[in-house]
Formats: structure tokens, C-alpha cells, sequence
């Protein structure tokens, strides 16, 4: 398709259900869909449902007789009635990418759907736009008519890159869900030597075939990170012939040498597959591939054994020759999570000391290996607290522990809304007398030192490479701390990883890490005791403001822990390079 721009002609297509499946869900990805981070920056109105379920991954619900203060629970996004004009809702989009068409859902509103919509987009990659400002929207679909609980397909031309979108509505009304379906744009490392995982969706790659994903999707295995439960993995009905097996196709993001893989099974505990094979071709159109025969997929990795909600790591095959698409077939069916592939787009060049170098760890297929995740409330809430402000009526499904004690007030002669207890301050050193684990019936306890509140400012220098490499962490064991970015405009956002302590070991407890892309209009505090890397910045150098408790004894304030290099942790950061 050609591109478009801002046309005031816009030529579009409208599908009916089974064809927008098969022209658009089955083909593009959803730039919008939340497990990608995509998320609501800014919209006019949520009065009756709050705008970030347009962007849930499943499948609007209707609970009859559920309602909230404001009336009857919707599964979408619901503006109150009456607007003069118009509601908007501006969405960031997971990855930057280029748009081919939408899915405007209206499931379950049933006379309060809204019954017009047109869509916008801008390239903003620096800055979220808001509403009132200088941003340059171009108008991506016209105004287009919207039914009574009905999803509606429409395909647009290829646009050229955007990061933003903008839904209007007219005049209000509710949508269920908003699909933006299209293809992403991959930041691509500038050296082609460097290890990247191919398969992944944030490097462009896709599901282009499949033989079965009866419980779940089967491009959810390029998704980032390792999932919430086996509803955002890939899991097929149980077979019940003999020598049954299960298979997918993933395109590559570019075809390249394939070196490392990694088969997740996470959450699948008893219905994860019995073993797993790996084959590859070189293919120049994805519709050639339904006439390879099977003795033309190169092998890549035997059939091998997997277990229950594990990573598993595999050395592959045939290192020297460049492939376009893996197979994955599992025997004889079940769920796997994750499927990384790691390769290079092209092979070291002689002498190349510094690619080779790099490769030694940043690749080793023995490290395990993690994606950074967008951050949320719920997946935060064990290792501490987010500050940020949000909708003062915010959605019960996001709520939590975190976020419930925060009460909202007017403030400033009601020009402002005051987030009290944000993040909680938490000092354990008030006197000099402390038992060892915190707890006043202890008998362990021995003399500390008196702490004084520290605020202080960080000036953090970027990562200097992708994967990021996780050495060491430390944590401070009587004090909160709190980080607070002074963002300049010119960053998206920076990284931030985290666990929970082996009690037994009293060390990091790496089943329990975890790492977030933060973005930059957020800061985030420390529980005490909760082990995490010192702040790591992305793209430039950035400011964090600090706030902790500190003695002054180094022992007391910050305990360390370095890793023997086999524990080493690679982090991939989507979205990000160096």
C-alpha cells in the first residue's frame, strides 16, 4: 500500500468481521494493544469508564446488574453525555511503527455506543503530545459511522512512521476497545554484528502461520517480558491422536544468523509441551512458504525435553547460514510463553575484537535472559511505589494496596488536586536500639546509628550498551528511597530493575526479578530491604532527584552484592538502543 499524509481524501476500506480478521488482526500487530505498552497520555472525559480498557488485550466483558458510583460497569472507554463537540482520548503507542488500519469496538454499548469516530496520528518520538499544544496531527481515517456493539474494520493505506494516535469520537459516548494495527518500526543497533533477538515483536518480527491456538494467541510468544499467566502465552487444545504436534511460523524482524534460543513455559505448570524442535529456511515472500517441503526446513535445534515453568536455553545449529523464519513445532501439544531467537544480521567481520568481545557475555546462551516491561501498579507493587498523579477515579482493575490509600484533595485555591501519601517515607533507624528484622518481639537486635534525611541529586550517564548486563545490586535495609526524574524533554524514560531477597541466603532472589521501562513523567520508590540495580538512564544523561535516609555508616546505608559471572542477567530493553 502507499503511504498517506494528511490527506484530506483519505482512501479507506470497510471489512466486515471475518475479513478484518484476516486482512488485519491475523496480519499486523496492534502498535496500540497494551502488553506492547501502549497506553492512554490524555483524553477529555472518562466520567462512566475509564479510557485505558480501549487497549486491554482481551476481549470486552459484560457483567449485568455490576455497577459503580457513576452508573452501570463498562468494559471500555464511556464519556458522560451531552458534549457540544467532541471527546478525544490520545494513546502512545507500544512501539513507533506504520499504521494500515483499525478496529473501532463497541461491544456491549448498546445506545450509548458512540455513533461517529475519525482517527489522528503524529511522530512525537521525544515527548508525549497533549491536547492544547503545537503537535502536528495528521488525519489517518475520516469520519467514519459507528454501530450498537459491533467491532468495526477499517484499512487505510501504509502511513508513514507515527508514535502517537488520536481517537475522537462525536459527539460522546462509549468504545469498547480501538485496535491500530500495523507494522513496527525497529530501532536496529547501528553494528550489525550485534546480538539481538530476531523473533521478537519490537524488532519486527511476526506469526505469519500456525497450526492451532485454541487457549491462546500464538504471537504472544514474541511479546515482551514473561507474562502475568498462561492467558498471554500460546497454548493449544489437547490432542488426542497419536504422534499429534503443534507448530508456528515466525517471521523474522531481517533474516540473519541464528545463534542462541530461548523456549519459556512460564505458568505452564501442567500443560506446558513435552519437547520442542527448531528449523529454519530462507525465504524471500511469505507466500512461498505454504510450498516448501519439509525436507527443505533446515534443522536448528533437535527435538528436545522442556519442563514446566522454566526458561530453557538452546546452542543452535548452522550458525554460518542466514535465515528468514523459524519453525517451532512442540510435541505432542500444550503452552509455551516466550520465543526468543538470537541472532546477528550479519556475521563479525575479521579482527572485529570489539563485536567479538561483546558477544562473549552479552550473548552467552547459559546467562538468562529477561525483557524490561512497561510499568504498572499491580507488577511494581512488591518491590515498592509509583509517583505519578491519575484519574481521581481510578479503574478498580488496576487498583491495589499501592494505589487505594491515596486520597486526592483540592488544593491551591482549587486550581490544583493534591495526591497525598504518594509513596510512603519509611526510616526504621528512629532509635539507636533496632532488632534485625524489623520486628519489636525480636530478640536479634543490635546498635545502629541514627539517620537523617538525605535529598540529594543524581546525575546518571546513560547505559553504554543494550542487552543491558545485570552484575550486581544492592538495597538499603533501614530506609525507603525515592527517585524522581527532572525530565528535560529529551529521554522517554530509563530503567529500573528489581527482587526480592532469599531470606535463607540473604541475598537477591533472581526468580523474583523483574525489570521496568519507566517512563520519564514517573518516579518510583524502594521498599527497604529490596534489592535493585543503582538507577540506570537511557539515551542521555538524567537527573533523579533522591530522597532516603542515610547514617553515614556504609554498611547500614547500602549493602552490595556482586554476581559470579555465571548469574549474570541480560535485560532486553524494547524500544531503547545505545
Amino acid at each position: 500500500m502507499d503511504e498517506i499524509i494528511n490527506n484530506p481524501t483519505i482512501n479507506f476500506r470497510i471489512f466486515d468481521i471475518t475479513e478484518g480478521v484476516e486482512q488485519l488482526d491475523e496480519v499486523f500487530v496492534d502498535l496500540a494493544n497494551s502488553t506492547l505498552g501502549g497506553k492512554v497520555i490524555e483524553c477529555s472525559d472518562e466520567f462512566f469508564a475509564e479510557a485505558f480498557n480501549l487497549l486491554k488485550p482481551q476481549k470486552p466483558i459484560r457483567e449485568w446488574g455490576r455497577y459503580t458510583e457513576r452508573g452501570a460497569w463498562m468494559d471500555g472507554w464511556e464519556t458522560k453525555r451531552h458534549n457540544p463537540s467532541y471527546d478525544w482520548v490520545v494513546i502512545k503507542l507500544g512501539f513507533e511503527g506504520y499504521l494500515t488500519g483499525f478496529d473501532i469496538d463497541t461491544a456491549h454499548f448498546v445506545g450509548n455506543q458512540a455513533p461517529l469516530a475519525d482517527v489522528e496520528a503524529c511522530y512525537s518520538p521525544h515527548k508525549d503530545p497533549i491536547y492544547n499544544d503545537d503537535t502536528n496531527w495528521h488525519k489517518v481515517l475520516p469520519k467514519v459511522n459507528l454501530g450498537p456493539s459491533s467491532q468495526h474494520f477499517f484499512g487505510i493505506q501504509k502511513t508513514i512512521k507515527f508514535t502517537h494516535v488520536k481517537l475522537n469520537i462525536y459527539p460522546d459516548g462509549g468504545v469498547a476497545r480501538f485496535r491500530v494495527y500495523g507494522v513496527v518500526s525497529a530501532r536496529w543497533p547501528k553494528d550489525l554484528s550485534t546480538p539481538i533477538d530476531l523473533a521478537y515483536v519490537g524488532n519486527e518480527g511476526r506469526v505469519i502461520s500456525h497450526s492451532d491456538q485454541h487457549f491462546g494467541k500464538s504471537d504472544n510468544i514474541l511479546l515482551p517480558g514473561r507474562g502475568k499467566d498462561m492467558s498471554d502465552g500460546w497454548e493449544t487444545k489437547r490432542s488426542r491422536q497419536p504422534n499429534h504436534k503443534d507448530w508456528v511460523i515466525i517471521k523474522l524482524g531481517v533474516p540473519g544468523y541464528l545463534e542462541k534460543a530461548e523456549v519459556d513455559t512460564a505458568f505452564f505448570k501442567g500443560n506446558y509441551p513435552d519437547s520442542v524442535l527448531l528449523e529454519g529456511c530462507f525465504c524471500d515472500k511469505d507466500e512461498l512458504l505454504g510450498n516448501i517441503k519439509s525436507n527443505q526446513w533446515v534443522s536448528l535445534l533437535e527435538r528436545s525435553k522442556l519442563g514446566p515453568h522454566k526458561q530453557h536455553y538452546f546452542e543452535l545449529k548452522e550458525k554460518n547460514k542466514k535465515f528468514s523464519h523459524v519453525k517451532m513445532t512442540i510435541f505432542p501439544d500444550g503452552g509455551v510463553k516466550r520465543l526468543r531467537i538470537i541472532g546477528r544480521r550479519e556475521l563479525p567481520k575479521n579482527g572485529n575484537d570489539n563485536a567479538s568481545q561483546s558477544a562473549i557475555h552479552t550473548s552467552d546462551v547459559s546467562l538468562t535472559r529477561i525483557t524490561a516491561i512497561p510499568l504498572t501498579y499491580t507488577s511494581y507493587s512488591p518491590y515498592g511505589h509509583i509517583i505519578q498523579s491519575f484519574p481521581e477515579h481510578f479503574p478498580a482493575s488496576q487498583n491495589s494496596i499501592s494505589v487505594s490509600r491515596i486520597k486526592v484533595t483540592p488544593a491551591n485555591q482549587g486550581t490544583a488536586r493534591k495526591y497525598n501519601n504518594i509513596a510512603p517515607v519509611i526510616n526504621f533507624r528512629q532509635s539507636n536500639i533496632q532488632n534485625q528484622s524489623g520486628n519489636s518481639t525480636s530478640n536479634k537486635t543490635h546498635v545502629i546509628a541514627k539517620a537523617e534525611p538525605n535529598l540529594s541529586l543524581y546525575k546518571c550517564s546513560p547505559a553504554k550498551s543494550l542487552p543491558f548486563t545485570l552484575r550486581l545490586m544492592e538495597r538499603h535495609p533501614y530506609s525507603s528511597q525515592m527517585f524522581v526524574p527532572l525530565n528535560n524533554g529529551k529521554v522517554k524514560g530509563y530503567l529500573v530493575v528489581v527482587c526480592l531477597s532469599n531470606e535463607e541466603e540473604d541475598r537477591p532472589d533472581l526468580s523474583t526479578l523483574n525489570a521496568f521501562v519507566v517512563s520519564s513523567t514517573q518516579g518510583i520508590s524502594y521498599h527497604p530491604g529490596i534489592w535493585h540495580h543503582p538507577m540506570i538512564a537511557l539515551e542521555e544523561t538524567t537527573d533523579f532527584v533522591c530522597l532516603t535516609h542515610e547514617s553515614g555508616v556504609a554498611d547500614e546505608d547500602c549493602e552490595e552484592f556482586e554476581f559470579e559471572e555465571k548469574d549474570f542477567v541480560l535485560i532486553d530493553v524494547p524500544g531503547f538502543n545505545c
